[in-house]
């Protein structure tokens, strides 16, 4: 068949289908869309010049350009069939659709080499372009990116993140979509019952005129349930004002939602310097507020406002975080280290779970029983410092029969020492070498005198395995803060009795409960280091999940699903990390096995590639703000929403500008975050 015999049918084609015969009524927000575009309209860009399944190109003219009031790049246009399309055969039962595409680059066009070379030479020899000779050059090629099609299904809006066919190109026409369309378009799946603007769309960086109108993007609550959020961004790119307006939301929203702000800066918990604004003073009704240094700002106090509730363990059990605790808040209270506790705070004693894993290889078990004498003083010292110690806690003092038959025979130790009943009367009492806790800090309080004196040597031998001396630094230096009335000693630890409670693991429960109510905990770890923080986070982490896997198990599903848990964690790279091969590790279990059981997560961080593979994996909700390291930007990339615009990601350096997607877009959006609200007008009710 020839060229004319071609062209012979299509014509006919089109006469046939030109008649008036009846046609279907397509009616919906896509046809009201398509319909209100046409190429004698303001907002024509161009027309298609190549097309296929995943990208366009387009041919414009800087004339259509300025009248839609510029193209940026990462700028949404939408493409549609013109008339003639209409036209052909089989067009009428199709109905009508929007191709949403992203302008990604400018491109070579056909004549492109013809238009350089035209202008070489004008600018060689500083020529007067004459008019039709400018017209001529104004014309280029723009690459567009296909992000999907939207279409009418009965009279709502779908989405398909491909299409499903197309014509040749001529018969499209590209326009740059007004704002009040492309909100619609953008917004059309997020659910509008319970709804917040998170920020404006914003394509560029670099905005000379703001945006007459601009297109506000909505996120919805339910995307953050039982979900993970990830934020990204260097410091200072406002990731954690990105956080305040997601906590927010939960707050004003009408899901059930318990959550726990892991505070590692004090910026949730208090009134942030920057801006002033306060989650907690904004909704203090839905909020409690756990510390380890309770602060009262000046706003709070004159608002009467009590201060948090101190964060409390059992030293005397935790005792890895107790001690973290003394060695991180020592400064806060004492001006200086005195040298003789050097050795304490070089101590790193463990909870008692990991005694045997960390004393594994003790062929003759004397290591493991130095380190549980040091433990036995620790905890005297505790007592001696004014620690509560649970009820009937007993210590064994891991000290030779000659050594207790020497502090057997000192008058104050002698209403201590027990008699064997089978002997005569008379004979010199023993000593035992297990003892309740106030009997043994009095031994310790003798020890210190009897080891000083240099004729009780002997006493004191070296190890024969090790040759290492019978007291080590940490014991001496233990002994001397018990015993040696000389020097305060005990008393340096006195002040972080408030952070002691006997009952201590009861802090977990309390939160559990917090969240099961409703409510939003917010745990100021300002002042912690980072193994205290990172106990913190996980002695909670896993009491909320816990609770949570109980509710799976035992809850009808219906209840179950209104008891959701949503946890907040800054530094997260710290926690989930890429080399965590522990499967029993908390963070393992949340990042895989967390929206089983409704526990979501929000969590920031400034590195991708240091994050768990699982929890990236598993990850529905992105935040990214500026990254300046090409393997993060790789990492981005590799995930197919962000594939074409990683290199803005890496060049754009305005905070609280970002890139997002989150389960109700299904494209990845530019937008500037709103700056969280400084003033307080949520909530004016007083703390009871």
């Amino acid at each position: 068949m020839n060229s004319k015999n071609i062209m012979d049918k299509v014509a006919d084609g089109i006469a046939d289908s030109a008649d008036e015969r009846s046609r279907p009524v397509f009616e919906g927000l896509v046809v009201d869309i398509v319909n209100s575009y046409n190429d004698k309209g303001n907002h024509l860009l161009g027309y298609v010049l190549d097309l296929n399944y995943d990208k366009a190109t387009i041919v414009t003219c800087d004339g259509w350009k300025l009248k839609c009031g510029g193209v940026p790049k990462n700028s949404f246009i939408i493409i549609k069939a013109s008339q003639a399309a209409r036209k052909l055969d089989g067009a009428s039962v199709r109905p009508p659709i929007l191709i949403l595409g992203r302008v990604t680059q400018a491109v070579a066009t056909p004549v492109s080499q013809d238009i350089q070379r035209t202008i070489f030479a004008i600018h060689k020899v500083q020529a007067v372009t004459d008019p039709y000779t400018s017209a001529e050059l104004q014309w280029g090629a723009l690459q567009i990116s296909i992000l999907g099609t939207y279409f009418d299904d009965g009279k709502e809006v779908k989405f398909g993140n491909d299409i499903d066919s197309y014509l040749s190109p001529h018969f499209y026409e590209v326009y740059v979509p007004q704002p009040e369309h492309l909100a619609l378009l953008i917004n059309s799946f997020v659910d509008g019952d319970d709804t917040m603007n998170i920020g404006r769309l914003r394509f560029t960086e670099t905005e000379l005129i703001a945006p007459k109108k601009s297109v506000d993007i909505q996120i919805a609550p339910k995307d953050f349930i039982a979900n993970r959020t990830a934020l990204f961004g260097k410091t200072r790119m406002g990731k954690s004002n990105t956080i305040k307006v997601i906590l927010e939301m939960m707050l004003n929203s009408k899901q059930e939602v318990g959550q726990v702000v892991f505070d590692l800066s004090g910026e949730y918990t208090y009134p942030d310097k920057q801006t002033g604004g306060s989650i907690y003073l904004r909704h203090r009704s839905k909020c409690t507020r756990y510390s380890l240094n309770p602060r009262e700002p000046e706003a709070e106090k004159l608002a009467g406002i009590r201060k948090p509730n101190v964060l409390r363990v059992n030293f005397y059990e935790q005792l890895s975080l107790g001690h973290s605790m003394i060695s991180s808040l020592f400064n806060t209270v004492h001006a200086t280290r005195p040298d003789y506790m050097a050795p304490f705070f070089g101590w790193e004693p463990i909870d008692e779970l990991e005694l045997n894993k960390r004393f594994a290889e003790d062929p003759f078990g004397s290591e493991k029983t130095r380190y549980q004498r040091a433990i036995s003083m620790y905890k005297g010292l505790l007592r001696q410092a004014g620690f509560e110690p649970p009820e009937r806690l007993q210590l064994q003092l891991h000290i030779t029969s000659e050594i207790r038959e020497e502090l057997a025979s000192l008058d104050a130790l002698k209403d201590i020492v027990r008699r064997d009943r089978a002997k005569v009367d008379g004979e010199l009492g023993k000593m035992s070498d297990t003892q309740d806790l106030d009997i043994a800090l009095r031994v310790y309080e003798q020890l210190w005198g009897i080891f000083n004196n240099t004729s009780k040597a002997k006493l004191f031998p070296a190890s024969k395995e090790s040759g290492k001396p019978y007291f080590e630094p940490i014991h001496i230096a233990l002994l001397k803060m018990i015993g040696d009335t000389g020097i305060s000693g005990a008393k340096k630890l006195t002040p972080f009795k408030g952070y002691h409670d006997p009952k201590g693991s009861s802090i977990a429960e309390k939160i559990v409960k917090d969240v099961k109510d409703g409510k939003t905990v917010l745990i100021d770890l300002s002042q912690a280091d980072q193994i205290v923080s990172t106990f913190y986070s996980e002695m909670i982490a896993r009491a909320v999940l816990n609770e949570q896997m109980k509710g799976f198990a035992e809850l009808e599903t219906e209840v179950f699903e209104k008891q959701s848990a949503l946890f907040y964690f800054e530094e997260a790279h710290n926690l989930f990390r890429a080399d965590d091969k522990d499967l029993t590790s908390i963070y393992n279990k949340l990042a895989k096995e967390g929206a089983k059981f409704r526990v979501g997560m929000v969590y920031a961080t400034q590195s991708m590639t240091t994050l768990s593979p699982d929890l990236l994996k598993n990850t529905e909700n992105f935040f990214i703000a500026h990254l300046n390291d090409d393997r993060e930007i790789r990492e981005i990339e590799r995930r197919y929403e962000f594939q074409d615009i990683g290199l803005d990601i890496q060049r754009s350096k305005t905070k609280g500008y970002v890139r997002m997607i989150t389960l109700s877009h299904r494209y990845a959006l530019p937008v500037q975050i709103r700056l969280f609200e400084h003033t307080d007008t949520t909530d004016k009710k007083v703390d009871v």
